[in-house]
């Protein structure tokens, strides 16, 4: 009687598995998977980062920064919030990305300048004056908005009312006064009808140049 020949033993799987091991068969990687390489949109606005996104077929996930001071975050994604930050970064291979956006700035419409004066610093003797508008609805945008100065007539005089100097001056500039050092009052007018800065008095010193802004508030 022979003996029962040994069952034979499926090499298949053994053999793929070896070649995936040797490098002769590829291996599936979790990087043929991804759907997508992202793109890079930090610093645009939440509109042009769809629009990238969208074209680079990856799927989006939107979170808010927390906001701050005069800055505030809305209620739902607004198309002009700046993209502050994404995961993962531009270039990589992924299925989606996910965007952290900047919170909009709320301020008036006519912002006021940040500093009023009057301050010096060493340089001729002189007056540097301004007139400013400053309030109107609050308003948001992407970034805050510098204050810029309005057109008008600024006047210069003593402390006993004596005129020493008048100029007009065009929206966006100053007036440069040389001046002796002394005090004197500096008025502004921006039109008429319009709103009047409350005059300011000011000292100015030998060798020193004298900053100071006049603000009109809108109503």
């Amino acid at each position: 009687m022979r003996p029962a020949l040994p069952r034979p033993v499926p090499l298949a799987v053994p053999l793929v598995l070896g070649a995936v091991a040797s490098g002769a068969l590829p291996a599936t990687t979790s990087a043929e998977q991804h759907d997508c390489v992202a793109p890079e949109v930090v610093g645009v606005d939440l509109a042009m980062a769809r629009q990238a996104l969208s074209a680079s077929g990856c799927a989006t996930q939107i979170r808010q920064l927390p906001g701050h001071g005069r800055f505030v975050t809305p209620s739902a994604p607004d198309e002009r919030q700046l993209v502050g930050k994404q995961r993962p970064d531009g270039g990589a291979h992924t299925q989606g990305v996910t965007l952290w956006l900047e919170p909009l700035c709320r301020q008036a419409a006519a912002p006021g300048p940040e500093s009023r004066g009057p301050s010096s610093e060493k340089g001729p003797t002189e007056l540097i004056a301004g007139l400013f508008l400053e309030g109107g609805p609050l308003q948001t945008s992407p970034r805050c908005r510098q204050a810029s100065t309005a057109g008008g007539t600024l006047t210069i005089a003593t402390t006993e009312g004596q005129l020493v100097a008048s100029r007009t001056v065009r929206p966006g500039s100053f007036g440069v006064f040389p001046l002796r050092p002394g005090r004197y009052v500096v008025s502004g007018s921006l039109g008429a009808g319009g709103p009047e800065p409350q005059p300011r008095q000011v000292t100015v010193a030998a060798h020193r140049a004298t900053r100071l802004n006049l603000v009109a508030p809108i109503r």
